[in-house]
């Protein structure tokens, strides 16, 4: 009788060990796939927003007066997106668009009169007021991109710095600094 229960003892604790590596071994098996799987899907998820990024934009149907417009103004653009908006209670229509590698945002009313309009420029191509200005307020001050903004009858040139005391700087055609806006309340 007790070599029964010896034998049974020692059937029941091989069992009990097998049991245990065995689950042992199922929660160390996913363990080590977990990151592979997590890594595929990050992988995944990064070819997504790639794909997504590289996806032109919705446009909107444009009226045939904008469209007329800057056709006539810019024969040679490409449209990359376009959007109607409503500012002050009006309805507008911006233009986002490449022009010879510059990127240009024009705001149209619906007659195709501009409103406004952000245009990427070359350095090079800065008035000489504002390029001295510049030079002498951020003498080691490096131009990342420079735009000509237009709004109404005001025109004006932002330029994002590198290597000066401020990230940007906007300068009036004859070279005035224009003061940065205050930081918006919430």
């Amino acid at each position: 009788m007790s070599r029964v229960w010896t034998w049974g003892t020692v059937a029941a604790i091989v069992v009990s060990f097998g049991v245990a590596v065995g689950a042992q071994q199922a929660t160390t098996k996913p363990a080590t796939q977990k990151p592979v799987v997590k890594k595929e899907a990050k992988q995944e998820k990064e070819d997504g927003e790639k794909a997504e990024a590289k996806k032109p934009a919705a446009k909107v149907q444009l009226p045939a007066a904008v469209t007329a417009a800057f056709k006539k103004s810019y024969p040679d653009a490409v449209i990359k997106n376009s959007a109607k908006e409503t500012e002050g209670g009006k309805t507008v229509y911006e233009v986002e668009s490449v022009d010879k590698g510059m990127n240009r945002d024009i705001i149209y009313n619906p007659d195709g009169t501009v409103v406004e309009f952000e245009e990427q420029i070359k350095p090079a191509d800065l008035p000489a007021p504002v390029a001295a200005a510049l030079k002498q307020l951020y003498p080691k001050a490096t131009i990342t991109k420079a735009e000509k903004l237009m709004k109404g009858e005001t025109i004006q040139y932002e330029m994002a710095l590198k290597g000066a005391a401020k990230a940007s700087a906007t300068f009036t055609p004859d070279g005035k600094l224009v003061p940065a806006p205050p930081p918006e309340k919430k």
